[in-house]
């Protein structure tokens, strides 16, 4: 199960803004704000800047360039888990679900 998920829409090219309510802090590790590193399906690394702003939690850093290194297009999901194995580099995976392979 994800940590953070969201349904990528056309303002979320430059940063990734999730909005909600969180029962508890989806990245423990990132605090209520700094960097964090994340490491996607291809076992790539990348340097995301994390804040919370109110109910909101934005990522930045390389998150444009992971944005356009994935081809990610709105209505694509982008979802955030712990870390199991995919590389030791990173404290979180990303994982791109594409619009229509549910």
């Amino acid at each position: 199960m994800a940590l953070l998920s969201k349904v990528v829409d056309g303002s979320d090219s430059r940063q990734l803004t999730v909005r909600g309510t969180f029962s508890s802090e989806p990245f423990p590790n990132a605090a209520a704000s700094g960097c964090m590193m994340v490491v996607d399906e291809r076992n790539s690394p990348w340097k995301l800047t994390y804040r919370v702003s109110g109910n909101k939690r934005i990522l930045s850093g390389q998150w444009e360039l992971f944005f356009g290194s994935n081809e990610i297009q709105a209505g694509d999901e982008v979802a955030f888990h712990n870390n199991q194995g995919w590389g030791p580099q990173a404290d979180y995976m990303i994982q791109v679900i594409r619009k229509g392979s549910n």
